[in-house]
């Protein structure tokens, strides 16, 4: 009996999979590897708010500095997508260029400033002031997902707790916090109840956005790249912050504060610290233009 003859590679079959291995790919990744983020991306949207691990790839920049968002958004996006890369609030800042330069460099897709215009918004600390849409997919950067870690460290005990929607630490936390100084002192990452199951850490952005969890249409995508983790709000999702019945949730008030580039109230707000005093400008940057705009159009 003679063996089967193994198939042997030609010079022609090693060129072209050395070629393969070596050409670049549309959005950085390989297929394989986006297969795994989607079917993470799939089961954290199947469990709203369920923290899902994934195995978190290398990233050409430092991890904590939005590897999750990254990877997310890169096992998404298609070629006629329009991109948006914003840290707090800000199109322009060195960390949302430098992301939105490798996105381009890895997929070409276009890229905007401007909220209404994009399908997948990248972000860091924020939700865009403008409202989203069902058509858009908002990717934000997460440095801590597990909302019991300021209360549980042990990630086991922590699996439990959230399969028995046993709260009650966080509970004590924000109770404590109420007796002491009559309200939370939480102002970012302050516990939501996502589809009245899973409390999730809304991670980072400020309380003042925390009512745009709610019902939002778009798909809110979280990813924590340090922490190998991938969660998700479905749009028109029920989600409700952590309060007492007798304790209604509170966000940042700016109360007789305008911006001073364009004069809009009512929006959150960077303080700006300089010698002559304290000085208020829109955190929203493109929403504080599009203001701008408006007036002088109507000037």
């Amino acid at each position: 009996m003679t063996s089967p003859s193994r198939p042997t590679s030609t010079p022609s079959t090693r060129r072209k999979t050395i070629n393969t291995m070596t050409e670049p790919t549309f959005g950085f990744f390989d297929q394989d590897t986006k297969k795994e983020i989607r079917r993470a991306l799939l089961k954290a949207v199947s469990l709203p708010g369920y923290t899902v691990p994934f195995a978190s790839r290398e990233m050409p920049i430092a991890r904590g500095w939005g590897t999750g968002g990254l990877q997310i958004t890169l096992s998404l996006i298609e070629e006629d997508d329009v991109l948006k890369v914003i840290d707090q609030g800000c199109d322009g800042s060195v960390n949302a260029v430098n992301i939105r330069d490798f996105i381009v460099a890895t997929t070409g897709v276009r890229t905007t400033c401007h909220t209404s215009d994009a399908t997948v918004i990248q972000s860091r600390h924020r939700i865009p002031e403008q409202p989203l849409t069902e058509n858009q997919i908002l990717v934000l950067q997460v440095p801590v997902p597990e909302v019991l870690t300021t209360v549980e460290p042990d990630t086991g005990r922590q699996k439990d707790m959230h399969a028995h929607r046993d709260y009650s630490r966080l509970w004590v936390l924000l109770y404590e916090d109420t007796a002491q100084f009559g309200d939370s002192r939480i102002s970012s990452r302050y516990p939501v109840a996502v589809h009245d199951h899973y409390v999730m850490d809304p991670s980072p952005i400020p309380r003042y956005d925390i009512p745009r969890l709610h019902n939002n249409p778009a798909l809110l995508l979280f990813g924590a790249g340090r922490e190998k983790r991938i969660y998700a709000i479905p749009p028109f999702t029920t989600v409700t912050p952590l309060v007492f019945a007798d304790r209604p949730f509170r966000i940042e008030t700016f109360d007789g504060i305008c911006c001073e580039r364009c004069g809009t109230s009512g929006v959150f707000f960077d303080q700006v610290q300089r010698e002559d005093g304290t000085h208020y400008y829109c955190s929203d940057t493109d929403n504080c233009d599009s203001m701008l705009k408006r007036k002088q159009n109507a000037a």
